[in-house]
């Protein structure tokens, strides 16, 4: 075996530098820079993080008002779902330095954080504490009389939800202008399935805490940043992200109602690729109907009912590089990956009041590079498929345990890319 397995020695007997690692230099790691939201009834918010220190991740703090004060004098009939922090968000956007500025909506913030989960614990804990749900019948602490809170953890090009595969952060250092992400949220009503019993008079018109927190990693000696070791005018850092374009939509049937037992095979051309490497392709199903623009009186919000479209083929000139027959995609995903593309969540429905029973949100996975998961900071480069055409196929069937509504499907597009940092700024490189 010596002879003929392939590896490189190593010591396993006495510690060996191939296996033990120590860092180069010293940092200590703080949460202790915060920014209030400027607007808690809704619109835009804008976090600006200076060019300083290392930037890891960012989580937004929301708070809902305290049910029979006099900012929310009745709750009767009111309920909020699994995860209301995360369904108050209408869009983020981010911008490091000077580089470009990208979107991403808050149905796609929602599935990247869920996708990004190391297993099916932290998946269901980064949804349930996103806000738990809530109604005005339930016993404290599950009702309104108790300050309910929700957090958010933002899926930025450089950030995991865990300390499994983390990057490191973000080098403002190198950097000349500030960071910049800014959230745009719904307004406070789009999230309250109201009962017949309650009224939209009754929700509350604006939040009462909305806060940005951000942790951040210090070298100890400043000595020891890369602008002070390097002529960073004539040399350039490659940072490896993940990259996932603002999502694409669909609307199946040209927007008239389906009946998923009859509706039969669905087939769509995906559009609006960008240049660059297309790892990967995440696809889901929502039915108009579980999510209303604007609350009313016996209507529920169940904006993460998410369904996996099932019997499903992605083909890219002709060629056939995901098939998942008889809803065997799920296996796939999940022998390709960590577990299975769901998270636990709960259905709201009305009726005098709200109610909520258990549920699954589930998407898909369309792989176009080699399954890799790396188990360290340390990246590993696995190559995508460039798409030069622009167009990709998708053919698939709606769940049978689907309601009738109005559907779209919903895309993700992930890209391999690196963040160039050089002269005082940075940009994406694909």
């Amino acid at each position: 075996m010596q002879l003929v397995r392939p590896g490189q020695c190593v010591d396993l007997y006495y510690p060996d530098p191939q296996t033990a690692k120590k860092a180069c230099f010293r940092t200590s790691q703080n949460t202790r820079y915060v920014q209030t939201f400027n607007n808690l009834s809704g619109g835009s918010n804008v976090f600006t993080i200076p060019p300083n220190n290392g930037v890891s991740d960012i989580i937004l703090s929301l708070g809902l008002p305290i049910g029979g004060s006099s900012a929310w004098p009745t709750t009767t009939g009111l309920g909020v779902g699994r995860g209301w922090a995360y369904q108050l968000i209408k869009q983020i956007s981010f911008r490091y330095g000077g580089s470009s500025q990208y979107f991403m909506t808050g149905q796609q913030v929602m599935q990247a954080v869920l996708s990004q989960a190391v297993d099916g614990t932290s998946r269901d804990a980064l949804l349930s504490l996103g806000g738990s749900y809530t109604d005005a019948a339930g016993t404290a602490p599950a009702n309104f009389t108790t300050q309910q809170l929700g957090y958010v953890w933002l899926p930025l090009p450089h950030t995991i939800p865990s300390s499994v595969g983390k990057l490191p952060p973000i080098p403002s250092d190198l950097l000349t202008q500030q960071i910049q992400v800014t959230v745009e949220l719904y307004p406070l009503s789009s999230i309250f399935s109201i009962g017949s019993t309650g009224s939209t008079a009754n929700v509350p018109a604006s939040l009462a805490i909305g806060q940005f927190a951000l942790q951040q990693v210090l070298l100890e000696n400043q000595g020891d940043a890369l602008a002070r070791r390097v002529d960073m005018t004539s040399h350039a850092l490659a940072f490896p992200v993940t990259f996932r374009q603002q999502e694409a939509t669909i609307q199946l049937n040209g927007g008239a109602s389906i009946t998923p037992s009859t509706a039969g095979l669905q087939t769509v051309s995906m559009t609006g690729f960008r240049s660059g490497e297309v790892k990967e392709i995440h696809a889901w199903l929502t039915a108009d109907s579980a999510n209303t623009p604007a609350p009313a009186v016996s209507t529920a919000q169940n904006p993460f009912a998410w369904y996996s479209p099932q019997n499903i083929q992605m083909l890219y000139a002709g060629e056939v590089y995901a098939r998942g027959d008889y809803g065997s995609m799920a296996l796939w995903n999940l022998v390709n990956g960590r577990m299975p593309q769901q998270a636990n969540d709960v259905l709201v429905s009305v009726g005098a009041t709200t109610s909520a029973t258990a549920s699954a949100d589930s998407w898909v996975v369309l792989p176009f590079g080699q399954s890799y998961a790396p188990e360290t900071a340390h990246s590993m480069y696995v190559s995508g498929k460039p798409i030069t055409n622009g167009i990709v196929n998708l053919q698939f069937t709606i769940p049978t345990n689907a309601p009738v509504s109005t559907y779209t499907l919903r895309l993700s597009y992930i890209y391999n890319s690196v963040l160039s940092f050089s002269q005082g700024t940075c940009d994406y490189v694909f």
